[in-house]
This record gives structure tokens, C-alpha cells and sequence, in this order.
């Protein structure tokens, strides 16, 4: 059963690759920035969700324990994340991240998410060898 859930985190893993792409293709792609805004943001909180998948739910199912250090990655995340659609919202105004100079600020998320499951990833078949 547990290999099931591997394979499973697997595939979320493969689909958090093509989010992460998809991210860095808007910031070389000419959009309007409402669009590129847009994308990203759906992008930002898919990975959220899927990096929320594999913290509670995928390492509890494998019985992989959860560093102290990956949860407090992972609340930084969410916590930017939110700031992120805060912003796209209207809700709150930071110039700074609302300019096209700094774009890449908003595919932080999808690439910060990848890399936090490819170590949780690789530390946990580290531990099985």
C-alpha cells in the first residue's frame, strides 16, 4: 500500500515539474501583466495545494516523518503564497512585487514548492537505501 502512495506523490511531483515550467514560460512570454497575474496566481495556490497534499496527507499515508524545518519551509510558502493573493485581490498594494521588473517574484511558489518536494522526495529514498 505504501508503494501506492509513492507512486501517487510521484506523479504530483511530475505535475509540480510542468506547473514550475508553465511559471517560467509566462515570465518569458509577452503577456499583459493582468494576464501573466492571473496565471501565475491559479499556478501559485495549485502548488500550495498540491505541496499541502504531499505535507499531510502523502507523508502520513508513506509514514515519512516531517522535519521541523520542511514545516516551517512549507508555512513561509502558504504565508507567501496568501501575501501573493492578497495582492492579486486588491486588497493590499506593494508596489515593489507589482511591477514588471520584478515579475519573477510570482513564480517563486510554483518553484520553491518544487524544490521542497524534491528534497522531501530524495531525503526519503536517501533513507531507504
Amino acid at each position: 500500500m505504501r508503494n501506492q502512495y509513492e507512486k501517487q506523490e510521484k506523479v504530483l511531483w511530475y505535475a509540480q515539474i510542468m506547473i514550475f515550467l508553465g511559471a517560467l514560460a509566462t515570465w518569458f512570454n509577452h503577456m499583459d501583466m493582468h494576464t501573466f497575474y492571473t496565471i501565475n496566481i491559479i499556478l501559485s495556490v495549485i502548488s500550495i495545494i498540491s505541496l499541502t497534499l504531499d505535507r499531510f496527507y502523502f507523508s502520513e499515508k508513506i509514514g515519512q516523518k516531517v522535519h521541523n524545518s520542511y514545516s516551517v519551509a512549507y508555512g513561509l510558502l502558504v504565508i507567501f503564497t496568501l501575501l501573493l493573493v492578497i495582492l492579486y485581490a486588491g486588497i493590499l498594494k506593494i508596489n515593489l512585487i507589482m511591477q514588471e521588473e520584478t515579475k519573477m517574484i510570482w513564480a517563486l511558489t510554483p518553484a520553491l514548492s518544487l524544490l521542497w518536494k524534491t528534497k522531501f522526495i530524495a531525503f526519503r529514498e536517501w533513507d531507504q537505501r
